[in-house]
């Protein structure tokens, strides 16, 4: 989940450094096997070696960080391919980690300025409007349909957020729908329940990490055990002990935390013998993976000073034209961390479709999309492209998960563990969903839950 005006208002993969990296190891005879090594897995792992329990974490990928990382070798500077707000900053544990290691070589930091002081920039066409009507109009109509849907919610109503919307007809309909929908909950109004957004923890400012968040998570951990390239087959959890199949043979242990994403689980890679209880499975399939994509791309720091954007990490949304169940448009983060970066990123069932249509039509979309702002100027000083699929990462089938209308009550259901055997962690079963923080408590509620069961 990325940071927009909600939270203001209420408050490749080869550049990893090798020093970054766990090193492999394994170990005979675990107690606790943790599959996965994203936030969730990693912070569970280090709660229980921390407690003396002996516990294997494996991961079918050859990193850690799952859905946070940072590569430094497309654009030569850091790119978040997957997670990059520090979100919640007040209470979040890696902003407070990267203030720690600060002597090591991350600096943390909190946005330059405030909201409305060339924090944004808002465009109708080639007009920049931001600090007009028009543009006010547009936080209007936003802050409107949020009260709506935070309105429905506190009446018990698990309704789309569709049900609550106003005024279609209003020329920034498609841009709040971008803003407020696609852009933070990777899904569009029909697909998000008023109750699960509305249940989100009260939010404090994001920050960022000028080394990207996915380098500072890699830091945090790189000396955890990690057991890579090592595919779960099946989980066989009849017996008293639990037989884990893998692609580097079997392991047998007491306790077991999952830590996938639900695209993973819902898509049934792994085969749980006997299969998970009905409920458990609806919760899974009920809180679904949203697709959200950043286009990211390289500027000359010219163009910047051309367009008028004058700090870093500045936003940028614009009038989205149309009428569409998803919003056929973007919104952008601009000039991240003083790089000449940017990310300009769809969300919804339009990011699905674009994904499916492949990189080069992503990547064509925004050009165009950013031609419609500042014309041809665009060719002159744009100097790389890269487009992320997380749809189609076969390691999460997915962005983040959110409830569907009607089904915000299994975020209790997905994270109950079963017969003091089968535990639940990652940010599908977290509060503060959709985020590395909330992925990480995840983890070491999971683990906490493992340690009273073996006392």
């Amino acid at each position: 989940m990325n940071i927009n005006r909600r939270k203001f208002l209420a408050g490749s993969l080869a550049s990893i450094s090798a020093s970054l990296i766990p090193l492999k190891v394994q170990s005979n005879n675990p107690e606790v096997v943790v599959i996965g090594a994203g936030a969730a897995g990693l912070a569970a792992t280090d709660t229980l070696l921390k407690n003396g329990i002996s516990t294997m974490c494996i991961e079918a990928n050859n990193r850690i960080g799952g859905r946070a990382l940072t590569d430094n070798s497309i654009f030569g500077v850091p790119y978040d391919v997957g997670a990059h707000w520090i979100q919640n900053s007040k209470d979040n544990p890696f902003r407070e980690y990267g203030e720690q290691v600060k002597d090591e070589g991350f600096e943390v930091y909190k946005p330059p300025t405030k909201w409305g002081e060339d924090r944004y920039v808002v465009y109708d066409g080639t007009q920049n409007v931001t600090g007009t009507k028009s543009e006010d109009d547009l936080w209007k109509l936003y802050e409107e349909i949020e009260n709506n849907m935070y309105n429905a919610a506190l009446a018990g109503k698990d309704i789309p957020a569709s049900d609550v919307v106003v005024r279609k007809d209003s020329e920034w309909f498609e841009t709040a729908h971008q803003a407020l929908g696609a852009y933070e909950g990777a899904k569009d109004y029909k697909d998000i329940s008023c109750v699960d957004w509305a249940n989100y923890p009260p939010y404090s400012i994001s920050w960022y990490c000028k080394q990207g968040y996915g380098a500072l998570l890699s830091h945090r951990w790189k000396h955890l055990p990690v057991q890579f390239n090592t595919t779960v087959e099946s989980v066989d959890w009849n017996n008293k002990n639990i037989k884990i199949a893998t692609s580097n043979g079997d392991i047998v242990v007491k306790k077991c935390i999952i830590t996938v994403s639900n695209g993973i689980l819902s898509s049934d890679q792994i085969n749980f013998l006997p299969n998970l209880p009905a409920e458990k499975m609806e919760s899974i399939h009920r809180i679904s993976m949203g697709v959200y994509n950043h286009v990211a791309m390289t500027f000359h720091p010219d163009f910047f000073k051309e367009i008028g954007i004058r700090t870093i990490d500045t936003y940028l949304y614009y009038k989205i034209k149309g009428s569409n169940p998803s919003p056929r448009g973007m919104a952008g983060l601009m000039n991240i961390s003083g790089s000449n970066l940017c990310y300009f990123d769809t969300g919804g069932d339009f990011a699905i479709e674009l994904e499916k249509e492949g990189s080069e039509a992503q990547i064509d979309f925004t050009t165009s999309e950013l031609k419609s702002l500042f014309g041809s100027k665009i060719d002159r000083y744009l100097k790389k492209s890269h487009a992320t699929q997380w749809g189609n990462n076969k390691y999460t089938l997915g962005s983040y998960a959110a409830a569907e209308p009607g089904y915000a009550h299994l975020r209790e259901t997905i994270r109950v563990p079963l017969n003091e055997k089968l535990y639940f962690a990652g940010e599908a079963t977290a509060h503060e969903y959709a985020s590395v923080s909330g992925a990480h408590r995840s983890g070491i509620r999971a683990a906490n839950e493992v340690l009273q069961s073996l006392i």
